[in-house]
């Protein structure tokens, strides 16, 4: 949602959204957080290597934060699923994090957002309040500006693969290893025994704790819950499949 429509939506709701707080004293919803990040995806724009944040800081009166409840794990859901409805390239798993800002006015909330993985650029966006100054952390360069990260160690995910393929009495593959590639051939770390899959099929890699699947270029691609994908952070639950083979995403040892 990159287009002119888009650009028009986020006009009026910058037109409209934060004087109905200031005047009727509405708090913040949940839902208003969600359309708020992801439109600050849409806003941040891509690194050279065409990802999006996947760091996402929303900032908030005290009074709306004791609102809003246990709602992190749904607005990193939902960040999931609109990078992938829009085509964009996650480094990792989206982390969302709800702050207290007195100076944050009722009803109205700010969002920043930042690359925090190894495969995300050195640099940081940050996103406005509508009709505002931008918002960020202290010492955090203006809207535009570049901040360079140092790029750090991969984190084993230890997650669990539950495999099924044709042939094969299923199994469990502990991931233990910055990176797992998978495929037909006995070279693969994983190999499977399904004659639909490649050679070199793909590869799980660990970015800042979370797992990341990358299709290797593929014959028949690679799915994660019925949606091709060459690229995609996945989290538990998650299932991959590849020809007639199922991977199912398990949580850490």
């Amino acid at each position: 949602m990159n287009g002119p429509l888009a650009a028009l939506e986020r006009l009026f709701e910058r037109i409209f959204e934060r004087p109905a707080a200031r005047l009727f004293g509405t708090a913040v919803e949940p839902v208003q957080v969600r359309h708020r990040l992801e439109r600050a995806m849409d806003s941040a724009g891509h690194s050279p290597a065409g990802y999006v944040p996947d760091r996402y800081t929303v900032r908030v009166n005290p009074g709306d934060l004791a609102g809003l409840g246990d709602t992190v794990p749904s607005f990193a859901a939902a960040l999931v699923a609109h990078a992938r409805s829009q085509g964009y390239r996650l480094p990792g798993r989206p982390a969302v994090e709800l702050v207290a800002d007195p100076t944050v006015a009722p009803g109205d909330l700010a969002v920043a957002t930042s690359f925090g993985t190894a495969g995300g650029p050195a640099h940081a966006g940050v996103v406005g309040r509508p009709g505002g100054v931008p918002v960020g952390e202290p010492g955090a360069p203006p809207s535009g500006a570049t901040m360079v990260f140092q790029v750090p160690q991969a984190r084993v995910p230890y997650a669990t693969l539950r495999v099924v393929s044709p042939g094969v009495a299923p199994r469990e593959f502990p991931v233990r290893a910055p990176s797992v590639r998978i495929g037909r051939g006995e070279e693969n770390d994983l190999v499977l025994p399904d004659s639909r899959i490649s050679r070199v099929h793909g590869l799980f890699s660990a970015r800042q704790g979370g797992l990341v699947y990358t299709d290797l270029g593929s014959t028949n691609g690679s799915f994660v819950n019925g949606t091709r994908v060459s690229e995609v952070a996945l989290g538990p639950g998650d299932v991959l499949r590849l020809g007639d083979s199922t991977i199912t995403i398990a949580g850490g040892q």
